[in-house]
This record gives C-alpha cells, sequence and structure tokens, in this order.
C-alpha cells in the first residue's frame, strides 16, 4: 500500500520485536505502550512515539494492536484515549492479540461504523519467531483488505494466512493454542517420567523426534538443560511464550468452548497445570516449565 505510515500498541515480549521489524523495512511508525520504558528503544531507533493509543492512530494508514487480551484491546481501541475516534475512514485496524472470537467481532462492528476495515490477525511462532519475522499470521476479515496488507504483514510472518470472515482468525488461534498448551504439557509429563526411569534426554528427544510422539513442542523445547541449546529450558525458562498466557489462552478456549457447548477434558487439564506454574511463581518463565511442577524442580 502506497501510505506506511504506521501506528503499533503494544510493545511487550511479542510486540516490540515485530515493531522493530516494521521499522527496519522502513515503515514510518509511531508506537504506543503504557510502560514509558518499553517506548524508549524505538524511539532511539528512529519510531515516533504517543503519550496515548488515540495519538497513535491520528494520521496513520494502518494501526496494529499487540495486547495481552480483550479489556486492554477494548480499553486501546474505545476507552477515552482510544484509537478507534481517531482513526480516518478507511484505514485498517489490525488487532495482533490474542483475544476472543466474541470481542473480536465486536471491535471489527464498531471499527466498521468509523469507516475503517478491521481484520484479527494472531500469531504463532513465540517471541523468536517475531525477531526473525517467521511468524505464522492467521487472518479474519476482509481478503481485499489482507491483499493490501500482505506485503506489510509479510515482514512480520513467513506465513499469512485468510482464515475467514472477522473472528476466524482469533478462532484459529484458540484452537491452535489448545494443541500447543496440551503438546508441551505431553512432552513435560513424558521427560518426568523419563528422568525418574534413568532415561538420557538427549537420547529420548532423538527418539521420539523421529517417532510417532514427535511434535512442535519436543523440537522447539525440550524441558530439560542440554537437549536443544535454543531451548528456554537452556536458559532459564526465559520466556518466548510465558506460562501465564497459555493459561489465559486456554481459559479463552474453554469460555468460548462453554459458549457453543463444546467439551473440552485435555483442555481442562492443560488448562490447571498452567495455573498452577502461576501459583507456583512460574508464570512469568516460558510455558515448557511447566515440566518443573512434574519434576519437583525448578
Amino acid at each position: 500500500m502506497p501510505d506506511t505510515t504506521v501506528a503499533f500498541i503494544g510493545l511487550g515480549t511479542m510486540g516490540r520485536p515485530m515493531a522493530e521489524r516494521l521499522l527496519a523495512a522502513g515503515h514510518r511508525l509511531t508506537v504506543h505502550d503504557r510502560l514509558t520504558g518499553a517506548t524508549a528503544a524505538l524511539a532511539a531507533a528512529g519510531a515516533a512515539t504517543a503519550p496515548s493509543a488515540r495519538e497513535a492512530a491520528s494520521g496513520a494508514a494502518v494501526v496494529i494492536t499487540m495486547l495481552p487480551n480483550g479489556p486492554h484491546v477494548r480499553e486501546a481501541l474505545t476507552g477515552p484515549d482510544g484509537a478507534l475516534a481517531a482513526m480516518r475512514p478507511g484505514a485498517v485496524l489490525v488487532d495482533m492479540s490474542t483475544i476472543d472470537p466474541s470481542t473480536s467481532k465486536e471491535m471489527a462492528a464498531l471499527a466498521e461504523r468509523h469507516g475503517v476495515r478491521m481484520l484479527d490477525a494472531p500469531v504463532s511462532g513465540s517471541s523468536a519467531g517475531a525477531v526473525e519475522g517467521t511468524l505464522t499470521v492467521m487472518v479474519g476479515g476482509d481478503p481485499g483488505t489482507l491483499d493490501e496488507l500482505r506485503p506489510l504483514l509479510g515482514e512480520l510472518g513467513r506465513t499469512v494466512v485468510h482464515c475467514g470472515p472477522n473472528g476466524a482468525g482469533v478462532s484459529v488461534k484458540l484452537a491452535n493454542q489448545i494443541i500447543a498448551g496440551a503438546s508441551m504439557a505431553a512432552v513435560a509429563e513424558s521427560y518426568a517420567l523419563a528422568q525418574r526411569l534413568g532415561v538420557d534426554p538427549r537420547l529420548l528427544f532423538d527418539v521420539v523426534s523421529a517417532s510417532s510422539g514427535d511434535c512442535w513442542a519436543l523440537r522447539t523445547r525440550p524441558p530439560v538443560p542440554g537437549v536443544l541449546p535454543t531451548s528456554p529450558a537452556d536458559d532459564g525458562f526465559r520466556p518466548g511464550f510465558k506460562g501465564a498466557l497459555m493459561c489465559k489462552d486456554l481459559d479463552l478456549a474453554l469460555a468460548t468452548a462453554a459458549d457453543w457447548s463444546v467439551d473440552l477434558p485435555v483442555t481442562m487439564h492443560a488448562r490447571d497445570l498452567y495455573a498452577r506454574m502461576s501459583e507456583e511463581g512460574l508464570g512469568e518463565r516460558d510455558f515448557s516449565a511447566v515440566f518443573a511442577l512434574l519434576s519437583k524442580q525448578g
């Protein structure tokens, strides 16, 4: 799109490296975050900063939000200093947060009333993918609007997929999180048992990654140090994706499933494990630190 003036709202673990990629790609960027320290690094790299979401969005062709949950998105868009009131007709709002589909659809309807087009575009791939630009972007909304933004979203993700109308992107993301959260818990359990039985953790990785138990959680996050140098376990479980956020996402999946009378027993058990992480002070660590609960280490 010819006008690449972008406002980026939310500079957390994922948002900051995503904003940095857009800035490095030459987009004119204005950033906002409640924590002023989060904007300082972007300002040093050449981004403009704004004291509110409303001021960040003023004049921008594209406004991107990357926030922790639905209430944060609602406040950033519709609060007293919300972005929607300042967005010009024809601008595009891209919410890349992981929130519930009903809130996402509501925000899309409000955006339409302001003459603004909205895409819900949550991502998968953790903070490493945000840094490297290899995220998967799951998009709900008008396909023509997505086509306009593909070059911009392509700076953030290697795979950009149109999932359907507004709300479809976050729906696919919640389904993905069920698999990611449950499989990580299963990998942690397998390592807890193997450890007790005296199995070499590297051997377990080599065998299972070539067997029917192979999965993304195993290949990126074996939960024992010394197996894979890039695993969070080799860096004190420094988060690529926090356990508290996995708990939040599974809560969203369970609440959405309840609305549609769908029973998710495995998701419920996985959610309880990630909730225990926070109870035991591990919620800010990578979600693979669920292993610490099962191995009684950490």
